[in-house]
């Protein structure tokens, strides 16, 4: 293959912008005693089955736990709901720190 620096519209090549869907099946390869392949074939590991079961899993749990949050609606209309602003603040940085490594 030879670059000359000179680009060509995309689509151009007769060998890109020609080509057709193939239709039917694979011509031969010629693999000989390996035969023709049947079909496609897929293997998951045992950590992307886990994986797949966790999200099953997930998607049944709601992102909003309801009977909290009316609870603490009943608190706040009974003017009863005080959180702890330090213990909110403390988590907040916990959560949105990365932790620390020891040298």
């Amino acid at each position: 293959m030879r670059v000359t620096g000179k680009a060509g519209r995309v689509g151009s090549s007769p060998s890109v912008g020609g080509a057709k869907p193939a239709s039917g099946p694979a011509p031969s390869s010629g693999l000989g005693s390996i035969g023709a392949i049947q079909g496609d074939d897929l293997a998951v590991s045992g950590t992307a089955s886990l994986v797949a079961v966790a999200r099953a899993g997930i998607a049944g749990i709601p992102d909003v736990r309801i009977e909290k949050v009316e609870a603490i609606r009943a608190q706040m209309e009974a003017d009863s709901y005080h959180p702890d602003g330090e213990a909110v603040a403390d988590g907040i940085i916990r959560d949105h720190t990365p932790p620390r490594r020891d040298p």
